[in-house]
């Protein structure tokens, strides 16, 4: 299901697109967040023509952890992808063993813009680019 049975409800989910290393980042973020993997589909499933090089690439997946649902995509052959500095994937935890755990985790061959330290609204936070390129503010609730 990719939102609530409810009347007029909205869900905003993420749509993750990446530089032919797709699979590699659904499989770490599914083993950080302790996600399942649904509906990948390559490109070789598709009914259009397609490189050869990009057959075996992901056109679409989906991980689930918790409430969350991320999507996934290696993109159009040819796209270039540009994750930017406008957007940050923001996390809202209350755990803060696990808060510091999903933070390590992203910032393994990533880069920490800032330190998960506690700050003044009372919250532990901090922000990485992960090595993906994809950036993340993780905040805890203390």
């Amino acid at each position: 299901m990719y939102f609530s049975a409810k009347e007029n409800a909205m869900k905003l989910i993420p749509y993750l697109n990446f530089q032919g290393n797709c699979e590699e980042a659904l499989n770490r973020y599914q083993v950080i967040f302790n996600g399942t993997i649904h509906d990948v589909s390559r490109f070789a499933d598709g009914n259009f023509p397609i490189p050869e090089e990009q057959k075996s690439k992901i056109m679409h997946a989906r991980l689930t952890f918790g409430d969350n649902i991320l999507m996934f995509s290696d993109g159009m052959p040819g796209g270039i992808i540009d994750h930017g500095n406008g957007i940050n994937l923001s996390l809202g935890m209350d755990d803060e063993a696990q808060a510091r755990s999903v933070f390590d985790q992203l910032s393994e061959g990533g880069k920490i813009t800032m330190p998960m330290e506690k700050q003044f609204w009372g919250a532990l936070f901090g922000q990485v680019t992960d090595q993906f390129g994809v950036r993340w503010m993780i905040n805890c609730d203390l």
